[in-house]
């Protein structure tokens, strides 16, 4: 018997690792495909000294990412693994270096006709600036640099300031600014855009969302609800880039998928509730057609990119999906957060991950952009056309029968054995994840007691619908 090793880069998700360790203990799977069988390892890449050119697919058979967007180490080290022909959830290229805007700009040309793509700009990086707040600054560099040049003797006689140090790394300094300067009058926009956008592109229709290009969390998301209003924040944004989308009031659901390759699960998602209730513990079944487009477009996304592990955030009104952020190539996997969606989870990664461990799953990581652009960009297809066409190239990327002969042949009995976990050791995942949560230490009994009962009451007598994505299926 052969055995193929999993291992996860370093991350903070101790109740997600937890939870797949003995869950995957307990199952003790044995994967069968082709003939052979094999055993699951789970384990950690470990950061120790590697040298270029060395083949590190010896590792791992496959290796979970959920570190390089914040430690340059590991960013490092997956790209070593992507020369050495390694498969990884998610493609570390794209992952570090595809912000929201790439995930925005590539939704709007590809949206099913029915739905619609909230109208969303990208705005210059903007830094207020005056002459006073130069005069200070160049102050304040002054006085540091008088510090880092000064010597000090045992008494203040033996002071000793390299004044011309001093002097030549001001006038450096002014040379630069005055440089920035003239890069910003030569590049960027002289004219009122701001107003231009809101006029020309939103008509005048608010409230509008101001919302950062890049990371995750919830954060510098500001609501727009007047042109003063947009005036105010944009000040704020302190030279970073910065969308201006538009809002969608009064809709019927929020919904965040969570994508595990083809695995889909839609939850409802609600935003102004604290972080440990953002999931709602309703098992969300949407309208068959609505729940097949929304799975689409989450298998678009992680299809084109190559992260088969992300979350896709969009909003449903009126019987239509409006797509508003899926650059999630890290998504939250705490208990604390997912609570009686955890199980599943726990299911869909230990499938998926054997899936394209055992089989040596090609992640395709060269990726395949120009055959979904020659027909996003082509005139002549229509909106339904370039839909169905990403639809078809998501089902090859994901090998949907092969996954599924995979799971029947490995796992029909997976849910079964969640809920036997469930009944004998996840008090043991509850008790860890309260452990290393963010909550006050106080209050562990209190949250424990929340959390125990939640489960006991709503996912346990319910474990066969939440362990689907849609019940009866």
């Amino acid at each position: 018997m052969e055995t193929r090793k999993i291992k996860i880069m370093a991350s903070y998700d101790w109740s997600m690792r937890y939870g797949m360790v003995e869950f995957v203990k307990f199952v003790d799977p044995v994967i069968r495909y082709k003939g052979k069988e094999y055993k699951i390892e789970l384990g950690r890449v470990i950061a120790e000294p590697i040298i270029c050119g060395q083949n590190l697919k010896e590792t791992a058979d496959f290796v979970v990412d959920r570190t390089v967007h914040w430690n340059a180490y590991y960013r490092c080290w997956a790209q070593q693994a992507l020369h050495s022909q390694m498969s990884i959830a998610n493609n570390p290229n794209s992952f570090y270096a595809h912000e929201k805007h790439s995930t925005y700009d590539l939704m709007a040309r590809a949206i099913h006709p029915e739905d619609h793509f909230p109208i969303t700009v990208l705005l210059p990086q903007f830094y207020p600036y005056t002459e006073d707040q130069e005069r200070q600054e160049m102050w304040e560099y002054e006085q540091e640099l008088i510090a880092q040049h000064t010597k000090f003797g045992f008494d203040e006689f033996r002071r000793k300031t390299d004044w011309q140090k001093i002097h030549e790394k001001l006038q450096r300094s002014v040379r630069l600014r005055e440089q920035s300067k003239l890069v910003r009058e030569l590049f960027y926009s002289k004219e009122q855009y701001l107003k231009d956008t809101v006029e020309k592109i939103f008509q005048n229709r608010f409230p509008l969302y101001l919302k950062k290009t890049s990371g995750g969390g919830g954060s510098d998301v500001f609501k727009i609800n007047s042109l003063a209003d947009l005036y105010e924040k944009y000040d704020a944004t302190q030279g970073r880039s910065f969308h201006l989308q538009e809002a969608v009031e009064n809709y019927d659901v929020f919904v965040r998928c969570m994508g595990l390759g083809p695995q889909i699960l839609p939850m409802r998602f609600e935003p102004d509730k604290p972080l440990h209730e953002h999931y709602s513990p309703e098992k969300l079944v949407l309208p068959l057609n609505l729940h097949e487009r929304m799975t689409n477009y989450v298998m678009l996304i992680n299809s084109y990119f190559r992260w088969t592990y992300n979350s896709f955030e969009s909003i449903i009104k009126d019987g239509k999906i409006h797509p508003i952020d899926f650059a999630n190539a890290c998504p939250d996997s705490h208990f604390t957060s997912l609570h009686v969606h955890f199980p599943w989870l726990l299911c869909a990664k230990l499938k998926w991950f054997a899936y394209c461990a055992v089989t040596g799953k090609n992640m395709k990581s060269d990726m395949e952009e120009n055959a979904y652009l020659n027909v996003f960009n082509d005139p002549n297809k229509t909106q339904k056309e370039k839909f169905d066409f990403h639809v078809a190239m998501s089902k090859e990327y994901f090998e949907i029968d092969s996954f599924k002969e995979f799971c029947e042949e490995n796992f029909k009995d997976l849910n079964e054995k969640m809920v036997q976990f469930y009944d004998t050791r996840f008090d043991d995942v509850i008790r860890y994840a309260i452990h290393f949560s963010d909550f006050p230490i106080e209050d562990h009994a209190n949250f424990y007691r929340q959390y125990k009962e939640r489960m006991d009451k709503v996912f346990r007598p319910n474990a066969k619908d939440y362990l689907s994505i849609r019940p009866g299926e």
